[in-house]
């Protein structure tokens, strides 16, 4: 759903790029920053810290937008960044789920965290099939927000986790129909 607010989002964010450009910052860069603040927020997730939490969550949010923005506006896009990006999100994705797992059950976060990882894995596959397939509910920036909703809120962090399991789940089996049928139309 988010994704289709991407062009607005490097437009938004086109003047920080353009500055990030001319003092020799690459996406890569952004992306490792982006990699280095995923874990420090999984970190504080697991001491309870969960304000710092947050801010560290939308900081590493923010360097995962900013530099597929900086890519695509000073056209520095590479077939290298998109792969080191998608990769580096899963890893970041993984020490969230796993630091969760210390405050709500296992399980859930373990369900959550499946579901996020076929998220990624079913459209990366079915792409290999199919021209596109960017469909669902709950991609990461959706899935994202609404930990950082439990992380404000975590009265209700269980049900937040769940929440994104499902969602991610459902994204996941939505992506897997969508391209049997645009097999089926080639066909």
């Amino acid at each position: 759903m988010l994704s289709a607010v991407k062009g607005r989002t490097t437009e938004l964010l086109e003047p920080v790029a353009s500055i990030l450009a001319k003092i020799g910052v690459k996406p890569n860069h952004l992306t490792l920053v982006g990699l280095l603040l995923g874990v420090l927020c999984a970190y504080e997730i697991y001491l309870g810290n969960f304000v710092l939490s947050a801010v560290l969550l939308i900081l590493s949010s923010l360097m995962d937008a900013l530099d597929g923005a900086l890519a695509r506006s000073k056209g520095m896009v590479s077939e290298f960044g998109g792969f080191l990006d998608s990769v580096l999100d899963r890893y970041v994705d993984i020490a969230i789920f796993f630091a969760l797992g210390f405050h709500v059950d296992w399980f859930l976060a373990v369900f959550a965290l499946s579901g996020a990882l076929m998220v990624s894995y079913t459209r990366a596959r079915a792409e290999k099939v199919i021209p596109k397939c960017d469909v669902g509910i709950a991609e990461r920036g959706e899935r994202l927000i609404l930990i950082l909703i439990g992380l404000i809120f975590p009265n209700i962090l269980s049900l937040i986790v769940l929440l994104v399991g499902v969602l991610a789940h459902v994204t996941a089996l939505h992506r897997i129909l969508y391209t049997y049928r645009e097999c089926k139309r080639k066909t």
